[in-house]
């Protein structure tokens, strides 16, 4: 690729994360927004705590917003669309987000609250429309401003992934339903295993794409992504007009042994189109030499494995969200499982789409509407994700039940 025609990714460090995103966004070239409406769209899936590199840092778009307020007369807003059983604001507000959400000039909103926008996608391999936020059509100009996280399902999210979340209320779930055999046997990744999730999510680039990708990389998060990882504190900030640019940086300062191979999504939407970027040769970035920000985290495991003896999980093809609330339920709640399982007769617990009988036991729990073909051969809860406290308060009636 010509130096000239080079995608530009700024990247900044600096324990003052506001100085941070100055120094960062100083160097790219932002549009004349005034007038515009311009949308924050931050990572903020969940109901969690701030700078566990869960959510996108509050205080990093705190930044952006002082940032562009004073150069562009906009109308600005910040939304998301969470996970299911998730209330919008509550994921802010508990997040840290309370104080920037009262700014004058800032406009909060749910994109699930209006009915949803159909996209047409010809050329999709897998998915050919796709229902997205009501407001899609009313926005000019999108920032997606992910937490750099590793992802146990696709290698890492990042600025494009965050995108899904334009994708309206439970559509997101036909993403990790998909199955296209056919699709997936011709296409040959020697990296990392190649699903039908990685096409949906590359398809989407086809008529979803954000103007400006800045990435938190204040807290990051390693190892059992999405949700289930380790906060690393980076006090970085990356920043391009071209997402796939920014997120290949992520990706070299994070983990600097991993091609796009490893985040299939990236590499497929990389095929895309000749002019994209395929690696960090086709990329300028300012500082040239990106040497001090590299900080390799630990990947996302290849597998999954429960460090319980007492607990047998059945995992088939689910999706993150089960996972991750069943690794929080061993976590919060492991002083009752010790007491009321052992090795021999441990609980039994199984997500995912592709689970079948003879995977069972008898007393197996069967976690989420995935598993609803299966009801009849073990306990089935039900929900898209069901909530960590419905599930450990059926456990707990069926150990009554067993005692009787």
């Amino acid at each position: 690729m010509d130096q000239a025609t080079k995608p530009i990714v700024s990247l900044a460090k600096n324990k003052n994360i506001s100085q941070a995103v100055k120094s960062c966004l100083d160097n790219i070239k932002i549009p004349d927004l005034t007038g515009k409406n311009v949308l924050l769209k931050p990572n903020v899936g969940r109901e969690v705590d701030p700078k566990l590199a869960i959510n996108t840092n509050p205080e990093v778009v705190e930044a952006i917003f002082e940032y562009l307020k004073q150069k562009f007369d906009a109308t600005y807003l910040i939304g998301d669309s969470p996970i299911i059983n998730t209330d919008t604001r509550k994921a802010f507000e508990q997040s840290g987000y309370k104080t920037l959400l009262k700014q004058e000039n800032l406009f909060f909103i749910d994109l699930d609250d209006k009915p949803p926008t159909v996209l047409k996608i010809p050329n999709g391999r897998i998915i050919k429309e796709i229902k997205v936020s009501g407001y899609f059509n009313k926005i000019d100009y999108i920032i997606s401003i992910p937490v750099l996280k590793m992802h146990m399902h696709t290698g890492a999210s990042l600025s494009f992934k965050n995108m899904k979340g334009m994708i309206y209320k439970r559509e997101k779930i036909t993403l990790h339903h998909l199955q296209a055999p056919e699709i997936i046997k011709l296409y040959k990744n020697p990296k990392k295993e190649v699903k039908e999730l990685d096409f949906a999510i590359a398809d989407l680039a086809h008529v979803i794409k954000p103007d400006l990708a800045i990435i938190d990389a204040s807290y990051v998060l390693e190892g059992m992504g999405p949700s289930s990882g380790n906060p690393v504190k980076l006090d970085t900030i990356i920043a391009s007009d071209n997402f796939l640019a920014a997120d290949i940086i992520a990706l070299a300062i994070t983990q600097p042994k991993w091609d796009l191979n490893y985040v299939p999504h990236l590499k497929l939407i990389s095929e895309l189109n000749s002019i994209y970027p395929k690696g960090i040769d086709d990329i300028k970035t300012i500082p040239k030499d990106i040497g001090r920000f590299i900080k390799p985290l630990e990947p996302p495991p290849t597998s999954i494995t429960i460090k319980y003896k007492n607990v047998n999980l059945i995992d088939i093809d689910s999706c993150s969200a089960c996972l991750s609330t069943i690794f929080n339920l061993l976590k919060h709640n492991k002083d009752f499982i010790d007491e009321h399982f052992t090795p021999e007769k441990p609980l039994n617990i199984a997500i995912g789409k592709g689970i079948k009988p003879s995977d069972l036991y008898s007393d197996t729990f069967l976690i989420g509407n995935c598993t609803y073909e299966q009801r009849e051969n073990g306990i089935f809860i039900k929900g898209c994700t069901p909530v960590e406290s419905t599930i450990l308060d059926i456990i707990k009636k069926n150990v009554e039940k067993e005692k009787k």
